[in-house]
């Protein structure tokens, strides 16, 4: 007769289950994606996704919103207008770097490329450095420095900080 199923031991095994490893027979089998699995590991893995649901449940319905102090300058607003109407914003950006900061860092102190250290752009801070001499690193610090103040906090984040994401809320 073969090998016979771990619960009905009077049935034949059609396989064994992918969790626990042990003989099932057709009526003990329950197929996920073309896999076998046993009622007791589907009922673990059930009893586990419920427990996720619930703890996503519970942080989604957490009142107590989270404030990011380097924010890039402009969230304070959005924060205190998205917990005034009660809305939660969907896909809130998370910056590292400071848009305002890189900016009047490359205004004021671009000549030596403090702007690129604060990036985390070494390679170009240290040529900016050595050229600190001539006044080309002073013009392209200006002139950099004016477009990170006039671009979006986004578009700057997507472009200079390597560490930005949109996180989803």
């Amino acid at each position: 007769m073969g090998l016979s199923c771990y619960i009905h031991e009077d049935q034949s095994s059609i396989g064994t289950c992918v969790g626990c490893g042990k003989f099932i027979c057709q009526e003990c089998n329950t197929e996920v994606k073309r896999k076998n699995y046993c009622k007791t590991c589907i009922g673990e893995i059930m009893s586990e996704n419920q427990s996720k649901i619930e703890r996503l449940e519970e942080s989604k319905n957490n009142s107590n919103p989270m404030v990011f102090m380097n924010a890039g300058g402009g969230g304070g607003a959005s924060s205190s207008a998205a917990s005034s109407s009660g809305s939660v914003e969907r896909d809130q950006p998370i910056f590292s770097k400071n848009r305002i900061a890189a900016g009047v860092l490359a205004i004021l102190l671009g000549s030596i490329g403090a702007h690129k250290f604060y990036l985390g752009r070494w390679g170009w801070g240290i040529i900016y450095l050595l050229f600190s001499w001539t006044w080309i690193p002073t013009i392209v610090g200006i002139i950099e420095g004016v477009i990170y103040l006039f671009s979006s906090d986004e578009s700057f984040a997507a472009k200079h900080d390597r560490n930005f994401f949109r996180r989803a809320a």
